[in-house]
């Protein structure tokens, strides 16, 4: 008989926290959009951010090791500020799941990205499969609406400010019925 005893699983992500200017901004366009758009989920203001990784479940140990990586990661890289601009939807904008703002990073979020990346590959982390798309999540549909081009259309080059890419915050993501509850657990000044 075996007894293996079970180690808890935290779920994890890696991200940017968005600065007042850009969070104030995101929010007025989803109150604009609301009024346009039924049947979508908007994402609650303080859970607005960049993700640079999702990790999904993880045993805790696993944590402390991703807190080394973002230290060793943040001497490399000064703090930058990355334009958001522009509305979109994945899949697409004739069948949105995901309604996105876009982040225009350019080489230093880039090099974050792979630096990231490279020192979670470091610690064992598989890579990411999908290609790094900067976007902040402002909500996701539940059902299909005809309109939804329309709508994005409206959006395409609008200006919502720039992102302040100072500090990097490892957060425990615990899901709920009012949507997921993101707790810091590691916070990192860049630079």
């Amino acid at each position: 008989m075996s007894t293996e005893i079970a180690v808890p699983l935290v779920r994890a992500f890696l991200a940017i926290p968005l600065n007042e200017e850009v969070r104030e901004a995101l929010t007025e366009l989803q109150r604009k959009l609301a009024a346009d758009w039924p049947g979508v989920r908007w994402t609650r203001p303080e859970s607005l951010h960049l993700t640079l990784r999702f990790f999904g479940a993880l045993p805790e140990e696993c944590l402390e090791k991703i807190g080394e990586v973002m230290l060793s990661v943040k001497s490399f890289t000064a703090p930058f500020s990355a334009p958001v601009r522009g509305i979109g939807a994945f899949p697409s904008t004739t069948r949105p799941r995901v309604i996105w703002a876009g982040v225009h990073g350019g080489k230093p979020l880039a090099s974050l990205y792979a630096q990231l990346e490279n020192g979670l590959s470091g610690i064992g982390l598989p890579p990411e499969e999908r290609p790094f798309t900067p976007h902040l999540t402002l909500g996701r549909c539940r059902t299909p609406f005809g309109g939804a081009a329309n709508v994005l259309n409206r959006y395409r080059s609008a200006d919502f400010g720039s992102l302040k890419a100072d500090r990097l915050i490892l957060y425990e993501s615990q899901l709920g019925p009012d949507g997921a509850v993101h707790t810091p657990r590691k916070d990192v000044t860049l630079g």
